[in-house]
């Protein structure tokens, strides 16, 4: 139960250099879910519809939502898709744990230990990052890029962030430090990254 507790499919990512914020194409053939005014694009099958409108998924969409009002002056409606403008450690799930840690702002340490053959993190850009562009690293280690949700927050129909699932189970780590990075498809091309020591 706790391996399909984040398991998000979605959306290919536009294979252009530059990607526009009017374009479609990351949501064509998805089913839109709406959670709370934030819409969420999911393969049709997708095992996480129920969890999304059971509520399963709040936090981390409220956490992202507030990410995003911080910098809607950054949202282009037509033209150039906006600049990675903000990246967040969201959950850290373990099976020693037993389901998820929610990762508060500003908190540098998981409160609690985390290991086991279920090992993952969730993390969000928002801004026009995501899975092609972004990386991370724990215990020096690559992480996986596991799965990825598109992320509407203004019911636009147009991705204004992502939710990333990252597995850190191989090599096997009990600790060490987890560090996300994403990098903007457009210009200016900026790159941010943020971490958490897990322990």
């Amino acid at each position: 139960m706790i391996k399909s507790l984040i398991s998000v499919a979605v959306a290919s990512l536009l294979g252009c250099g530059i990607a526009n914020a009017a374009d479609n194409a990351s949501i064509e053939g998805k089913e839109k879910i709406t959670r709370n005014g934030v819409n969420i694009f999911l393969d049709p099958n997708s095992p996480n519809k129920q969890k999304y409108l059971n509520g399963e998924f709040d936090k981390s969409l409220e956490r992202m939502k507030k990410a995003y009002e911080a910098n809607k002056n950054n949202k282009a409606v037509r033209g150039p898709a906006p600049p990675v403008t903000q990246v967040l450690v969201l959950n850290v799930c373990s099976t020693k744990y037993g389901g998820c840690e929610y990762i508060d702002d500003n908190q540098t340490e998981t409160r609690y230990d985390h290991d086991g053959s279920f090992f993952m993190v969730e993390t969000a850009v928002m801004g026009y990052g995501g899975s092609n562009t972004d990386m991370a690293t724990f215990a020096g280690n690559q992480a996986t890029l596991y799965d990825y949700a598109g992320i509407d927050m203004n019911g636009d129909n147009i991705i204004d962030g992502w939710q990333e699932l990252w597995d850190i189970s191989k090599p096997a780590n009990t600790s060490g430090y987890f560090e996300y990075t994403a990098r903007s498809m457009n210009a200016p091309g900026n790159s941010m990254s943020t971490g958490i020591q897990i322990k």
